[in-house]
């Protein structure tokens, strides 16, 4: 086969996905020391990293965060140089700054990626952001290949941080739905909690977010003592409460400091 000779570092669900969109237009090799080598309907995988990245032109770990590090370190005596080193793993902006410090003073082009959605709902297309000098090169191999990959520009890291405020956004409003649902459900409120949550979330709009940091700037020590008496009401349900908890230890906080500034024309007053 023609085009591009690849290694994918990793085969877990990112992995499957990338594997089975990637492997009819370029030379497809996978690393993966959970997975036996041998060949599956889609890629080659082989037994060994270095069997994987040796002779590659472009190398995409999706590795767990964790193991990203050692997954570069495993494969820098291997790598030609030139080589792209795309690391989309979901990892600190430190953990793909030490990547790249390991990497490029071999003459290897790293990347650092950030898948920003759930990559069952979109497969391949699934949007991904790069950072790093070479990220307009990832993003027209990735673009002729059928994934969507938009180029940032910036450093190793970039992408990262992008990724985990976006996960601190929406992994700690799933983990305020779960405490807040269990506790209507002790209380015997589920199916009315529940229907005021899903009003909640799709009528949320840009008013709604300025009122939730200017609200809790205003009201903070009011909204501090509601809290409060909410951590009790989950004590006496018996839930666990470390979400509730965690928002009083915040909004004390901002009695203190204020809220942070919002940015751009957002202007409309709290009501």
């Amino acid at each position: 086969m023609d085009g591009p000779q690849v290694a994918l570092l990793g085969y877990g669900e990112v992995g499957h996905v990338l594997a089975d969109g990637l492997a009819p237009c370029v030379r497809l090799r996978v690393y993966d020391p959970a997975y036996p080598s041998g060949s599956t309907p889609s890629c080659e995988l082989v037994a060994r990293n270095a069997d994987a990245v040796h002779g590659a032109d472009v190398v995409i770990a999706v590795t767990t965060g964790a193991d990203s590090f050692a997954a570069c370190a495993e494969s820098r005596p291997h790598l030609k140089p030139g080589v792209l080193y795309a690391d989309l793993s979901t990892g600190a902006p430190g953990d793909k700054r030490r990547i790249a410090e390991l990497l490029e003073p071999d003459g290897v082009a790293v990347v650092d990626g950030a898948i920003m959605a759930p990559i069952p709902l979109r497969g391949l297309a699934t949007p991904v952001l790069a950072s790093g000098k070479h990220a307009d090169r990832f993003a027209a191999f990735a673009g002729g290949h059928g994934m969507d990959v938009t180029p940032i520009g910036g450093s190793p890291g970039d992408a990262a941080a992008r990724k985990l405020l976006r996960s601190v956004l929406v992994k700690g409003l799933s983990a305020l739905v779960i405490e807040a649902q269990r506790a209507a459900r002790a209380a015997g409120l589920g199916e009315w909690f529940w229907e005021h949550a899903l009003e909640t979330v799709t009528e949320a709009d840009e008013e709604f977010v300025v009122r939730l940091l200017r609200g809790a700037g205003q009201h903070g020590v009011r909204r501090v003592h509601e809290m409060e008496a909410a951590t009790r009401m989950l004590e006496e349900l018996g839930v666990p409460r470390t979400m509730t908890e965690a928002t009083t230890v915040t909004l004390d906080h901002v009695t203190r400091t204020g809220t942070p500034p919002i940015p751009g024309p957002a202007t409309r007053p709290t009501t």
